[in-house]
């Protein structure tokens, strides 16, 4: 949800006119999508998210066009259970009672929720955005770690990863493109100046050239933080993790083979020095990676199912709950 929210923000910042913004609030059952999901419209077409599996979008996009027209915002229910699904689609699967917030959004103005919202994120601290349609108008604060007053719907948006990438090599390129595709928040570190140039590496948001100890104590890591280990230097990765050891990072990542790994793991812990459940080698999921854009993929994976608390397996082995059911 970061990425679409990063999106919108910058869609509505150039937009030459004012647009609408549907808001999933609430969602009873089984959705599609989770609550806090938007859509942002023109009123002709969607020009960023959805709200649903496609069977609600052409629904929106006519409430959207009434509300830029008067101004006034629209709270939504529909209700896809059982065979009402088919009335709104073709069965998408829904299955779940949806409440919809629809507001016009002036460029020129745009609601002070915004600027609170994207304030809090570049902080790295988690979004707690309290709404109610009160009197006609959608009013909303930052509930900080309150409960919601009566008549609110809280959202809880997570900060973006932060990733730190530790090897400046040509096959950290992918994992920094992708990762800045997902939204999240990239740097590269490395020890030699030649390879870390931000000319290298032109979607980083930091790249930096350091040893690890004199460096990683800076990089203001914490639990949503990961750190991959690129470097294929033996000492620069034990000098690494010895510091990575002391820091809240919520992800360590090792690039090798296993027998590098162990060997890594044994001096570490003749110092006393463990990671723990934290520390992934070797990285990533097992997709089958053969190159370094595939590599960056199953690195990827492994880190957002690690930071969602899931297993990295197939959905058809989970059990059906919420927007899986």
């Amino acid at each position: 949800m970061q990425k679409e929210l990063q999106d919108i923000f910058a869609l509505v910042e150039t937009a030459p006119a004012p647009l609408a913004l549907a808001t999933l609030l609430r969602v009873e059952g089984s959705s599609y999508r989770r609550p806090g999901t938007r859509l942002l419209t023109d009123g002709e077409s969607v020009l960023r998210g959805s709200l649903s599996g496609g069977c609600l979008e052409g629904e929106i996009l006519a409430r959207a066009g009434n509300a830029l027209a008067d101004g006034l915002p629209r709270l939504l229910r529909y209700d896809l259970r059982g065979d009402a699904d088919l009335v709104w689609g073709s069965g998408s699967g829904c299955e779940g009672v949806l409440d919809v917030l629809v507001e016009r959004i002036d460029p020129v103005a745009p609601p002070p929720w915004m600027g609170w919202a994207k304030e809090v994120l570049r902080d790295r601290r988690p979004l707690r955005l309290a709404t109610a349609l009160t009197d006609g108008f959608a009013r909303r604060r930052l509930a900080e770690d309150e409960d919601p007053e009566p008549g609110e719907v809280l959202e809880v948006i997570p900060p973006p990863v932060l990733l730190w990438i530790l090897g400046a090599s040509d096959d950290s390129r992918p994992l920094v493109r992708q990762a800045r595709g997902l939204g999240w928040t990239v740097g590269v570190l490395d020890h030699r100046p030649a390879f870390a140039r931000p000319e290298r590496f032109p979607e980083a948001d930091r790249v930096l050239s350091g040893h690890p100890a004199q460096r990683i104590p800076d990089l203001s890591l914490d639990a949503r933080s990961a750190v991959v280990l690129m470097t294929h230097n033996y000492q620069k990765d034990l000098e690494a993790l010895r510091e990575l050891a002391a820091s809240a990072a919520g992800y360590v990542g090792l690039m090798g083979s296993r027998s590098r790994s162990a060997k890594l793991q044994a001096e570490l812990a003749g110092e006393g020095i463990r990671l723990g459940a934290r520390f992934h080698s070797p990285v990533g999921l097992d997709l089958g990676a053969e190159d370094p854009e595939t590599l960056a993929l199953a690195i990827l994976a492994e880190i957002q199912a690690s930071f969602r608390g899931r297993s990295g397996g197939p959905l058809r082995a989970v059990p059906a709950v919420g927007a899986l059911a």
